[in-house]
């Protein structure tokens, strides 16, 4: 079929030629069928991670990278005794972690999308979850959004992030976010892999399900505060019928609280604790009796509030609350 051809719009003017009789010589304006619209590239939003993507992303930034770097170095007067040129490994796996922060530092701020223009800060989170995915599937234990070695990583990743705002099309709808729940689970950012993932899920669960939306209000959690609750049903109020959400929240809670230090389990003023540096998944205690810090806090409920999901939650609660 030739470019252009609309099967619709032909078979629609020749049905209206059929009618008319061969004896009227009478002109008949069609108007013309359009198409329906195509979604635009930023609605046809990711379901899974791809790590993949991640790759790609990474190995456009280290050539161009290498080259601004090689063209640099050729400008300027060696000098003597220097150390070897910077090279950033285009292979993910081969990259030493110390070079892998850096890398991941500047991608922060110079990775660009096809259009040659820095990328939104949801689809920027959602690349390095896909790098986060491909380092898991190929060998690599590094939890680049944890881990005390990626710290610089973070922070400049934070200052991208809080800066997202939801886009609106020029129709007026909202484009979701394209980081969902399920990909933090993909990439194990979710779950009970480790102290510092166990503490995301705690924090992510209290936002989602109890809407904590700020960081003070995180901060008023503790343990003596924290108890499993109860929905009464308006239909009948002898039943009390425990909510699922709250049961699987509840579920994680109880998990935190049982690699809590003993001393701490008391306390009114602490919820989310510091993970210790190094312990074995078995060990019966993952925390220090110190919190984490406000700054610490802040950067994971940044990333928190940016999941598709937790927006949707708190706009249906919203909308609840207006009524």
């Amino acid at each position: 079929m030739k470019v252009g051809a609309n099967p619709t719009h032909d078979s629609y003017v020749a049905s209206w030629k059929d009618r008319v009789p061969a004896d009227r010589s009478q002109t008949i304006q069609v108007a013309e069928v359009e198409p329906p619209p195509q979604p635009s590239p930023e609605m046809m939003l990711p379901n899974i991670l791809k790590p993949e993507e991640g790759l790609e992303v990474w190995r456009n930034w280290a050539q161009t990278k290498n080259a601004e770097l090689e063209k640099d170095s050729q400008n300027r007067l060696a000098p003597i005794g220097r150390r070897q040129l910077l090279r950033f490994q285009e292979d993910l796996i081969s990259s030493a972690v110390a070079e892998l922060n850096y890398g991941l530092c500047l991608m922060t701020k110079e990775s660009r999308n096809g259009e040659d223009e820095p990328y939104d800060p949801d689809v920027l989170y959602y690349i390095f979850l896909c790098i986060q995915k491909y380092l898991c599937e190929n060998g690599r234990v590094d939890d680049i959004f944890s881990d005390p070695y990626y710290i610089k990583f973070t922070e400049w990743l934070h200052q991208v992030l809080k800066t997202f705002q939801p886009r609106i099309t020029t129709l007026g709808f909202v484009i979701p976010s394209h980081v969902t729940e399920e990909m933090l689970w993909e990439c194990k950012q979710l779950g009970a892999h480790s102290p510092s993932t166990l503490l995301t899920t705690l924090m992510f669960f209290n936002t989602k399900y109890f809407l904590l939306k700020t960081v003070d209000q995180h901060m008023r959690l503790a343990f003596s505060k924290v108890l499993r609750q109860t929905k009464k049903n308006p239909s009948n109020p002898k039943d009390k019928s425990t909510s699922i959400r709250y049961l699987k929240a509840f579920g994680i809670h109880q998990t935190g609280q049982q690699k809590a230090p003993q001393s701490v389990k008391g306390r009114n003023d602490t919820f989310y604790l510091t993970p210790e540096p190094v312990v074995a998944p078995n060990s019966p205690i993952w925390y220090s009796t110190q919190p984490i810090s406000r700054e610490q806090m802040e950067q994971m409920l940044t990333r928190i509030l940016i999941v598709r999901e937790i927006q949707e939650a708190i706009v249906v609660a919203g909308a609840t609350n207006m009524h």
